[in-house]
């Protein structure tokens, strides 16, 4: 579409989804050094002047841009092998290089806030921790179970059904986890420990409006402006009021801050949101998964280290921010995209020959 920008390193990629990841990490970072550290480490000194406490909606942009960027590369892979490899590369490497450098600090040190065991640990490698109930290496690793469910299950039905069925799919996964949400669901969301819990995890319930709403946008993104489509983000916008019924019963509010999610993923990628082009919204949007990775052990280790030297918290905070940041950075260009680069690299030439070895011969 006029108006879009793409990264000339990545061409596949909309730079304003990638600043719109960037913010996105910031807000889950703010949230976890302002508000959660003083609940789950609590302050030693002086509290910071101010907190942010809507952490979610970082989590709940994430989740939209997910469903977006996993509907387009869909439709950008040509078997479920090619998908399944572009997102191991994506994903492992620098997430297996974060969680062994927070596993080698916890190990260290002795700061194990979370209570990080061996099982837990392991369990943590698969991404799929989220379908036990042992702590993750990092708690912020809960979401990535998340994403790996609605990965395998949208791709299910794609390669499986068919890309024109994919509509149907999406309606039906939100009604049914909508009636899940009000019926079934207990209030906890984030460990598999009873078996509604349990349910609600491998269904996504919780969070399967803001995944299908990503997708769906990016329908009608490419013109795809059917009525079941319309009415299926209708309805998975509408479905955001219900996805914490047992704890928090109807929210209408949560409906108008997923269309708000909805509609700005839509406007950046359609080119109409140019202030996500500045260089700094970039550049956090492209360290953005490392930064998620690895700020909040290693961010609150260095808060609470900053905080006995004599600093007092907001000094503190912007410190780790900085340091965790540079850290980041490091762990994105050295170690993620080159890494992502090599295995598609890798991959490339068995790609090649399958491709080959489809086309019929004359």
């Amino acid at each position: 579409m006029a108006g879009q920008e793409r990264s000339p390193e990545r061409p596949g990629r909309l730079l304003e989804l990638d600043a719109l990841r960037g913010i996105a990490a910031i807000l889950v970072v703010v949230f976890h050094f302002t508000a959660a550290y003083g609940h789950e480490i609590g302050w030693t000194g002086t509290e910071p002047l101010f907190r942010f406490t809507s952490g979610q909606a970082g989590v709940a942009l994430f989740f939209v841009i997910s469903g977006f960027v996993i509907a387009m590369t869909l439709e950008r892979s040509r078997t479920a092998l090619d998908f399944i490899v572009s997102r191991f590369a994506r994903l492992y490497p620098a997430f297996w290089f974060s969680a062994l450098l927070t596993t080698g600090l916890i190990v260290a040190t002795g700061f194990n806030p979370f209570h990080l065991t061996i099982p837990g640990f392991l369990a943590s490698l698969t991404m799929a921790n989220g379908l036990t109930d042992m702590p993750f290496i990092d708690p912020a690793y809960w979401t990535l179970t998340r994403e790996i469910l609605f990965y395998a299950f949208f791709a299910a039905a794609y390669f499986g059904l068919g890309a024109r069925h994919t509509t149907g799919v999406l309606l039906a996964w939100i009604v049914v986890t909508s009636l899940y949400n009000v019926f079934v669901a207990d209030t906890n969301v984030y460990a598999c420990r009873t078996a509604a819990s349990c349910g609600a995890i491998l269904l996504n319930a919780t969070f399967a409006h803001l995944f299908a709403a990503g997708a769906l946008g990016y329908k009608i993104h490419r013109g795809e402006r059917t009525p079941l489509v319309l009415a299926s983000l209708f309805l998975a916008i509408a479905a955001a009021s219900v996805s914490f019924w047992p704890e928090q019963g109807f929210q209408p509010s949560s409906s108008l801050k997923a269309a708000f999610f909805v509609g700005l993923v839509m406007a950046a990628a359609a080119g109409y949101l140019k202030f996500l082009r500045s260089p700094v919204l970039i550049f956090l949007g492209a360290i953005s998964y490392s930064l998620y990775l690895l700020h909040q052990v290693i961010g609150y280790f260095l808060i609470g280290g900053l905080v006995r030297w004599g600093l007092g918290a907001d000094p503190a905070i912007l410190t780790a921010f900085c340091l965790v940041t540079i850290l980041a950075s490091a762990v994105c260009y050295g170690i993620e995209r080159p890494a992502q680069r090599a295995i598609l690299r890798l991959y490339a030439p068995y790609r090649e020959r399958r491709r080959v070895d489809a086309v019929p011969s004359v």
